[in-house]
Formats: C-alpha cells, sequence, structure tokens
C-alpha cells in the first residue's frame, strides 16, 4: 500500500509490501511481527511504529533495493533527525494504517469479473 504521511510540514511517501516485514528485522534484528504483539506498553508501540514508517520511507524512496541492506540505526537516526517529535507522534496513526493496509484487497474476486453484466 503506498501512502503520503504528513509529519509537520514534510510529505512523506511511504510504501507498505509484505518485504518491509523482512528489511525492518535486517535493520534492526528484530521480527515485527513478534514486537507488534508483544509491545506491552505506548511506548513500544510507538517504537515499533516510528522504525517501520522509516524502513516503508526508504522503501518508497529507493529504486534499487540493494539500497535497502545499506540502512542500519544510524540511517535511522539521521532520518528522526528532520521532524520534530510532536509532529513525528501526530503522524503514526498514518503510518500504522499504511502499515495495515498490506492486507487490505482492493479488487473484486474474479469471479465477479467473469460473469456477464445483465444488461
Amino acid at each position: 500500500m503506498f501512502n503520503n504521511v504528513r509529519i509537520g510540514e514534510k510529505t512523506v511517501p511511504m510504501l507498505s509490501m509484505a518485504s518491509v516485514d523482512v528489511f525492518y528485522k535486517n535493520i534492526f534484528g528484530e521480527d515485527p511481527l513478534k514486537v507488534q504483539t508483544e509491545a506491552k506498553s505506548a511506548d513500544e508501540a510507538v517504537g515499533f511504529y516510528t522504525r517501520m514508517g522509516f524502513v516503508m520511507a526508504k522503501y518508497a524512496e529507493v529504486k534499487d533495493r540493494k539500497e535497502m541492506s545499506k540502512l542500519n540505526e544510524d540511517s535511522y537516526i539521521e532520518w528522526l533527525e528532520q521532524f520534530d517529535r510532536v509532529d513525528l507522534m501526530s503522524a503514526l496513526d498514518a503510518v500504522q494504517a499504511t502499515y495495515d493496509g498490506q492486507s487490505v484487497t482492493y479488487s473484486d474476486a474474479k469471479k465477479n469479473n467473469d460473469e456477464p453484466s445483465a444488461e
């Protein structure tokens, strides 16, 4: 799912695909599904969606997916430094919606497309 997320005065393109979980794990060394399900506090959830926002933003930005393997926690901190904390916190609902949107299907079932229309 592609979404433009507004963080303060900046519009940040974010792309969520199944592979963002793999990139998240490679960058941060933790299984995103495990982190998401085991988050016990609001701070842990905020940390997860902030890091996932970084991954989705970089995924939308790079043209060569090999560039994703060069990202690390230093890249993440550098990315964070362009935003005010309050603005970033305000955008987390949009980040979460973008991430969660990867499991939503917007297409019609194939059998519905093959049926002749009644005119």
